[in-house]
């Protein structure tokens, strides 16, 4: 059997839109990555009237977003090159003014330091979410991974202990979790 790729991994409008993102909405995706795999579809999901911050502490990532952005006529997406493990790590995203910010593949994150889940408030409005959307353990393919598997139910109880409560869980693919949390 081959393994699955693309969006029969990762369904990025279908994750985004169970999410919540909509129309006129401020997004941003922390650890954006090279392809922009969640960023291109939510600027069609947030309109002219909405913005996408693509976050990421790889300048050469931000570059390759940037570029596939302007040749795609891309209006309202904005690269910003930023370390959520530092204390100004999103200083170039205005405070509370971020309606939904996801992590993808990195929720790991957010045991290293106490920084990232201060950056993430930050950014938030109130009552903005955070969208994790990582590998569910013990999955096909989380076998083949070398990366560290996250346990969902530690991840919501870590972050339930600093302001945010769970809106709803939900399966993200065949091999991947997703956690939708409200900042309180």
């Amino acid at each position: 059997m081959p393994f699955p790729t693309g969006r029969a991994l990762l369904d990025p409008v279908k994750i985004l839109q169970n999410a919540g993102l909509t129309e006129g909405q401020v997004y941003a995706d922390f650890g954006c990555g090279t392809l922009g795999y969640f960023v291109l579809p939510a600027t069609d999901l947030v309109g002219l009237g909405g913005k996408v911050y693509a976050l990421d502490i790889l300048k050469d990532a931000l570059g390759a977003i940037q570029e596939r952005a302007q040749a795609e006529k891309v209006l309202n997406l904005q690269t910003v090159w930023g370390d959520l493990e530092h204390e100004q790590g999103t200083k170039d995203i205005p405070e509370a003014s971020v309606d939904l910010v996801s992590l993808v593949s990195l929720s790991g994150i957010l045991f290293k330091k106490p920084t990232v889940i201060k950056n993430i408030k930050r950014v938030l409005k109130d009552g903005g979410c955070l969208l994790l959307v990582d590998w569910q353990p013990g999955s096909f393919l989380s076998k083949f991974l070398s990366t560290h598997q996250i346990d969902p139910k530690k991840l919501k109880n870590e972050l339930e202990k600093n302001g945010f409560f769970l809106v709803k869980s939900f399966s993200a693919g065949l091999n991947h979790f997703g956690l939708l949390l409200q900042k309180t």
